[in-house]
């Protein structure tokens, strides 16, 4: 008999190595691909046996994978094997479709982590920040030619699990000694800006759009739904959650990612990702596991914040189901006002317009240029015709400590981001140690509302003094 280490699955996400004993049929030297192989064959070859038939998932892999295939596509992790996606997923630590993986016990587990553990460690998801002087900060208008970021070392996070064309996102990072920056690039093949926008209806009458086909109560979210349909109308965004330390820390968030607030009733509680629009107490939802728990998120919205070179920055806490709002859970903002509303109805029409044009786009008004459509203007109208849904003036207080600007080029987004080292905002992540790690997650919703994809694996930032 040996000791060898399984993994155990807490509250919240996190693994924690612990002893079982088993009898070892081999040494780790002696371990290579062919006995992994026959392991995934065994467990995961009955929704993995081809690449061709997942088509429409992303970040999948085929058990006849070899080593570097695997490291490459961020499924293994060689300098945490137990925080590999490979093997989270098969003990649905986070979300994976074919649940928990009854067969793949302890022994197999072991096997497969041991093989991770040597292999070459092609991605380390530490993002390092630059020093850099004041003069070479990087203007924050979602242009990526800025000097300093031909010099900083990037890192290419995969996502998966929603409705991104990217698979992948590539970041950079710097600081000056007060700010930090960022800028973030990943492949999207149109701009996705038709906010719900008001819609003149057959009848003459007019109605906002609804961000998506409504999906029935128990239906999972995933890769395989088209979110470039006419009937899609919503807007790109980016979150970047952080882990807030000290007495908000998220427990579990440093082992188990952003994917630790994420938790799903059809799920037992885990990561999921069910809608429950008839009680939304049942849906998938984001918020802590404890009262004093605070994960800050920064959360760009291209619509409503991109022309005030601003994200909104917001946090999630505690919430249990049955309690509070349960629309937003645990999500909430920080003080002051996010800088947007939607154009509201008179007489069942749009009340305001653009100065300069009546149609969208662009699909938001700004809340200083706004006018009064007139019944006369909107009567002349086809049927089909689009109106701006959003008014905008840009987030204020505590809301507003975030800059951010996006550009797309045709075919990718590139957003940059710059915010303050310390806020001394409780709700914020403070930058006040420079010695410490940061985990991070990013995710990236392609004309989703909630249906993001999503770095399954904590992300590290680090930086030089």
């Amino acid at each position: 008999m040996s000791m060898r280490l399984r993994s155990t699955t807490l509250l919240g996400g996190a693994v924690l190595a612990t002893a079982a004993c088993w009898d070892n049929p081999s040494s780790p030297s002696e371990l290579g691909f062919a006995e992994v192989q026959g392991v995934l064959q065994a467990d995961c070859a009955a929704c993995h046996s081809s690449l061709g038939a997942h088509l429409n998932l992303l970040n999948t892999f085929q058990t006849t994978m070899d080593s570097a295939a695997l490291v490459t596509s961020g499924f293994i992790d060689p300098a945490d094997p137990y925080r590999s996606l490979l093997i989270r997923k098969a003990r649905a630590v986070i979300p994976h479709g074919g649940g928990a993986i009854g067969s793949f016990d302890s022994k197999d587990e072991w096997r497969v982590a041991e093989w991770i553990r040597r292999q070459p460690n092609r991605f380390a998801y530490r993002l390092n920040a630059g020093r850099i002087a004041a003069s070479q900060a990087p203007a924050i208008d979602g242009d990526p030619g800025d000097p300093v970021w031909a010099t900083a070392g990037p890192i290419t996070v995969p996502i998966n699990g929603g409705w991104a064309d990217a698979t992948e996102v590539t970041m950079r990072a710097a600081h000056d000694g007060v700010y930090v920056y960022f800028v973030l690039q990943w492949v999207d093949d149109e701009v996705s800006e038709r906010r719900q926008p008001w819609i003149k209806q057959l009848d003459g009458s007019w109605a906002t759009a609804a961000a998506k086909p409504r999906p029935h109560d128990g239906y999972t979210w995933g890769a395989n739904w088209t979110a470039e349909g006419s009937d899609y109308m919503y807007e790109d965004k980016v979150a970047v959650m952080w882990n807030t330390y000290g007495a908000s820390t998220v427990a579990g968030f440093d082992n188990g990612g952003c994917a630790v607030t994420c938790h799903d009733p059809a799920m037992n509680n885990r990561p999921g990702k069910s809608y429950f629009y008839s009680d939304e107490n049942r849906a998938a939802k984001k918020y802590t596991n404890a009262p004093s728990e605070i994960a800050d998120i920064w959360h760009w919205k291209m619509v409503r914040m991109n022309q005030h070179f601003k994200l909104d920055d917001q946090w999630v806490g505690h919430w249990e189901p049955y309690t509070g709002d349960p629309h937003n859970g645990g999500r909430g903002s920080d003080a002051g006002t996010g800088g947007y509303a939607a154009n509201p109805a008179t007489n069942g029409s749009p009340t305001y317009r653009h100065p300069s044009s009546l149609t969208a786009p662009p699909f938001f008004i700004l809340e200083s240029e706004k006018q009064l459509v007139t019944a006369a203007e909107l009567a002349a109208l086809p049927v089909g015709t689009m109106l701006p849904n959003m008014v905008t003036s840009g987030p204020t207080g505590a809301r507003a400590d975030v800059d951010a600007r996006g550009q797309h080029d045709g075919s990718k987004w590139t957003l940059e981001i710059r915010r303050k080292l310390a806020t001394g905002d409780p709700k914020d992540v403070q930058f006040d140690d420079l010695a410490r790690e940061y985990v991070f997650g990013v995710a990236v919703f392609d004309n989703a509302q909630i249906e993001h994809s999503y770095s399954s694996t904590p992300l590290k930032l680090v930086f030089q003094r």
